[in-house]
C-alpha cells in the first residue's frame, strides 16, 4: 500500500475515533450535568477512600456524650439535658492535661434551664480555659440575630467574590456568657452531597462582608489567610471548589478516632492525682479535644464515605485533622476530566477501529478499564489525587460499543465481501490476513512478483471417454479436495479450476518473502499425495492417474477482474502463460515437476532441482533455462545426488558439441535410474547429432513447436 493512501487510512481512522470520543465525551458530559454521574462518581470515591490507612496521630480526641455516659448521669440524678455545671470539669480536666483547643459540636443558644448560677459556673471555666470554641448556625433566613458585632472578631474579613461561599442571613449563637470567653465560634451547618452523604466542608460562610468559619477552621483561625482568590493554610493554597468547600480525607473505614467518654474524664477530675486523669492526659496533651454528641438518641448520626453513621462531630474532627496533617484531596477541574476522557477515548476507539479481532479489541478494553481503575487507586492513595475513575470506566464502554458498532457496519462489511470474495480460493489465515489489513487486497489490478502454478492430469481426456461423467465428476471433486487442502495450507491463492487443471499463485494479495519456496514445496506434495489418490481409485476401478506441474515465478498483474456482474480476483501476463507453458514441456521431458531459472534462483536454499534444458516456446523468443524439481534439500537420496551431478555435466558436454562423451555421461544416469526419461532423450540427441553433425551456429536451445 502506497505511503500516501496508508497516511489517508490513518487520518481517516483518527477522525472517526475522534467524532466517537466525542459523542461519549458528550453523553457523560449530559448524565453530569443532570447529577446522574456524579452520584456514581462519589460512589466510586468512597470505594476508595474505605481502603485509607488510618493515621497514627490524627492530633484531634473525641470525648463523647454516648448512651453510657447519659446512662450513667441519669443513675446518679442527672438527667439530659445535662446542666451546664457538669461541662466546667471537663473544660478543666482538658486544660490541666495541656489541651491546644477545646472544641464542643454542642450548640448552647439558650439559657440553662437550671439557672444563671449554671450558666455562670460553665463561663468561668471558659474564660480560664481561653482556648474553648463553640459552634454558631449560619442560618440562611433572616429569622435568628442579625446584629454583627457579637461575633465580629470571630470572623475574618474578606472577599474573594469569585468563590460562591454560602450566604447567610442570621445566625444563632451560644448564650452572651459563653461567647465572651470564647477564643472562636465556628459554623456548624454542614450539607450533604446529592446522595445524602457528607464528603465536603464549606471552610467559610460569607455574612455581611465577613467570612465566618466553620467549626473546625475556627481552631485554626490565625493560620488561614485570603490571596485573591485562594484559601491560604499556612500560605498554602487549599485544594477547594468553587463554593470554597474541602472535600475530606477520610481514614479508612476501620478508622477511629482516640476516644472518651464523659465518665471517664469526669472520673479523672475526681481524682487527678489517680491514674486515669494520667492516662487521659496523658492522650490528650498537645491535641485538641472535640466534644460531640454520638448517642443514637440524640440525633446526631450522618452518613459519610466510610460509614452510614458518623456522629457529626466526626466529620469536624475529620476536617480538624486533614488541615493539621496537610491530607488534601485534590480533584482534576471538570473540563480537564472531560478532556481527558476525549483524549482515551480517542486512543481506545482507534485501536477498535483499526483491529479486526473482537477478542483483541476486548482485552484492551478490559486491559483500558483494569488499568484506568489501578492508575486512579495509586494517583489517589499515594499522591491524593482524584482525577475520577466510573466516567472514564463508562466512556471506555461506551467508546468500545460505538467503535465497534461502526467497525460492524462500515469495516464489518468490507471484511463480509473480502471473506465472500477470498474464502473460496485462499487460506483462512491468509483471509484473517486480509480483513485486518484489507488495504492488501487492493481492488482493480497492480503489478506482483508472484510465482504462479499449473497442474494438469496426464491422459485425463482418454480417462473420460471410458468412463461416465457422473464417476469422473466424483474422482475430480476428490483430486481437487486433495490438492487445493495443500496449496491453501502452504498459503497459496487457488486462481481456478479448468477441467482437469489447477492454477494457483503465491505472493498475492499478501506478499510472501519465500513465495517460490512455498510453490516448490506445494509441488512435491501435492505429487506426494498422488500415491494416495491412486491407491484409492485402484480400489474404485480406476487406472492410476499422473500429474504434471509447472512453476514459474516473474511479474504479473494481480487483482479483481471481470464485469460489473461478475468478477475474480485473478493473474495474468505472459509470465502466467509461460508457467502454463511449463506444465506441458513435462510432456516432453517425461517429467513431473519443471521450474523455470527464475524460480529455482529464489528457491534454491531450500529446493534441489537438476537442470534439463535451454528451450524456447511459441510466442516468445526469450530463451527459457528450465529445471526439473526433485525434492526438498537435503532430503533427496544419494542416487538422486548421483543423477543429477551426472546428467549435468552430460548437458555441459552436450553443449559444448562433445557429443559422444556426454552420451556416455547420459549412459551412466540411466544405468542408474533405468527410467530416467530426460537421459533416454538426450541419448537419442546425441546419437542423432553424432550420426549428422550440427551446423556452426548450433546453439543448443530446443525449440518448442507445439503449444
Amino acid at each position: 500500500m502506497r505511503i500516501k493512501d496508508l497516511i489517508t487510512r490513518e487520518r481517516s481512522s483518527i477522525v472517526i475515533s475522534s467524532l466517537i470520543s466525542l459523542v461519549a465525551t458528550f453523553l457523560l458530559w449530559a448524565l453530569s450535568h443532570f447529577g446522574l454521574l456524579n452520584i456514581l462518581e462519589y460512589k466510586s470515591l468512597d470505594g476508595f477512600q474505605r481502603y485509607n490507612p488510618p493515621i497514627e496521630n490524627p492530633g484531634v480526641v473525641i470525648v463523647e456524650v454516648d448512651q453510657r455516659s447519659l446512662t450513667g448521669l441519669s443513675e446518679r440524678g442527672v438527667q439530659w439535658p445535662w446542666p451546664r455545671q457538669v461541662y466546667a470539669p471537663l473544660i478543666e480536666t482538658c486544660v490541666k492535661g495541656g489541651v491546644k483547643g477545646i472544641i464542643f459540636d454542642v450548640i448552647f443558644s439558650e439559657p440553662s434551664s437550671y439557672g444563671v448560677d449554671d450558666d455562670l459556673e460553665f463561663a468561668r471555666a471558659i474564660k480560664g480555659a481561653q482556648n474553648a470554641f463553640f459552634p454558631v448556625n449560619m442560618s440562611r433566613n433572616n429569622t435568628h440575630k442579625t446584629d454583627i458585632s457579637p461575633i465580629q472578631r470571630f470572623a475574618i474579613k474578606g472577599d474573594a467574590p469569585e468563590i460562591l461561599f454560602r450566604r447567610a442571613k442570621s445566625y444563632v449563637p451560644p448564650i452572651e456568657e459563653f461567647m465572651a470567653g470564647s477564643k472562636g465560634l465556628g459554623d456548624v451547618i454542614i450539607s450533604p452531597d446529592s446522595d445524602g452523604t457528607y464528603r465536603r466542608v464549606p471552610l467559610f460562610t460569607r455574612y455581611q462582608g465577613y467570612l465566618f468559619p466553620s467549626l473546625a477552621v475556627s481552631a485554626l483561625k490565625e493560620r488561614f489567610t485570603l490571596r485573591g482568590n485562594d484559601i491560604l493554610f499556612d500560605a498554602k493554597p487549599l485544594p477547594v471548589n468553587e463554593r470554597g468547600e474541602l472535600l475530606l480525607h477520610y481514614y479508612g473505614q476501620g478508622f477511629q478516632f482516640p476516644t472518651f467518654n464523659v465518665l471517664e474524664v469526669v472520673s479523672a477530675y475526681q481524682n487527678p492525682e489517680g491514674p486515669q486523669f494520667d492516662r487521659v492526659a496523658n492522650r490528650i496533651k498537645d491535641r485538641f479535644v472535640l466534644f460531640c454528641l454520638t448517642a443514637p438518641g440524640l440525633r446526631d448520626l450522618k452518613p459519610t464515605s466510610v460509614s452510614s453513621q458518623s456522629p457529626g462531630g466526626y466529620i469536624h474532627g475529620t476536617l480538624l485533622v486533614n488541615l493539621l496533617n496537610g491530607h488534601h484531596i485534590r480533584t482534576v477541574d471538570t473540563m480537564w476530566r472531560f478532556i481527558s476522557i476525549f483524549v482515551v477515548g480517542i486512543v481506545l476507539g482507534l485501536f477498535i477501529i483499526t483491529t479486526v479481532s473482537f477478542w483483541k479489541n476486548s482485552l484492551m478494553v478490559l486491559l483500558f478499564v483494569v488499568g484506568w481503575a489501578l492508575v486512579s487507586f495509586g494517583l489517589f492513595h499515594y499522591f491524593q489525587y482524584w482525577m475520577g475513575f466510573l466516567s472514564h470506566e463508562l466512556s471506555f464502554l461506551i467508546v468500545f460499543g460505538l467503535a465497534a458498532t461502526y467497525r460492524y457496519c462500515t469495516e464489518g462489511k468490507r471484511r463480509r465481501m473480502i471473506r465472500r470474495l477470498f474464502s473460496q480460493y485462499m487460506s483462512e489465515i491468509l483471509v484473517r490476513e486480509l480483513e485486518s489489513h484489507p488495504e492488501k487486497a487492493k481492488l482493480g489490478g497492480e503489478r506482483r512478483f508472484i510465482t504462479i502454478f499449473f497442474s494438469d492430469l496426464a491422459n485425463f481426456a482418454s480417462l473420460s471417454e471410458q468412463y461416465e461423467p457422473e464417476k469422473i465428476v466424483s474422482l475430480l471433486n476428490d483430486y481437487f479436495t486433495e490438492m487445493s487442502q495443500i496449496i491453501l495450507d502452504s498459503k497459496g491463492i487457488i486462481d481456478k479450476y479448468q477441467g482437469d487443471s489447477i492454477m494457483a499463485f503465491w505472493g498475492a494479495p499478501i506478499p510472501l518473502q519465500d513465495h517460490a519456496v512455498m510453490a516448490c514445496l506445494a509441488a512435491l506434495a501435492c505429487q506426494g499425495r498422488m500415491e494416495t489418490i491412486n491407491n484409492k481409485l485402484c480400489n474404485q476401478g480406476f487406472p492410476p492417474l499422473a500429474m504434471r506441474v509447472g512453476i514459474h515465478s516473474g511479474e504479473a498483474i494481480v487483482g479483481n477482474m471481470g464485469s460489473i456482474q461478475r468478477f475474480d480476483y485473478t493473474v495474468i501476463g505472459d509470465n502466467v502463460n509461460l508457467a502454463s507453458r511449463l506444465e506441458w514441456v513435462n510432456k516432453q521431458f517425461g517429467t513431473e515437476i519443471i521450474i523455470s531459472e527464475d524460480t529455482y534462483q529464489l528457491a534454491r536454499e531450500r529446493i534441489e532441482a537438476r537442470e534439463l534444458d535451454l528451450i524456447t516456446v511459441p510466442g516468445r523468443e526469450k530463451l527459457i533455462r528450465i529445471f526439473q524439481l526433485l525434492g526438498e534439500k537435503d532430503k533427496i537420496t544419494r542416487d538422486d545426488k548421483r543423477v543429477k551431478n551426472l546428467f549435468e555435466d552430460g548437458l555441459k558436454l552436450y553443449r559444448m558439441r562433445e557429443f559422444e562423451e556426454a552420451q556416455k555421461k547420459f549412459t551412466k544416469v540411466m544405468e542408474i535410474g533405468s527410467d530416467d526419461q530426460p537421459s533416454q532423450i538426450f541419448v537419442a540427441r546425441c546419437r542423432d547429432l553424432i550420426d549428422a553433425p550440427p551446423s556452426a551456429n548450433w546453439d543448443g536451445v530446443f525449440r518448442l513447436k507445439e503449444k
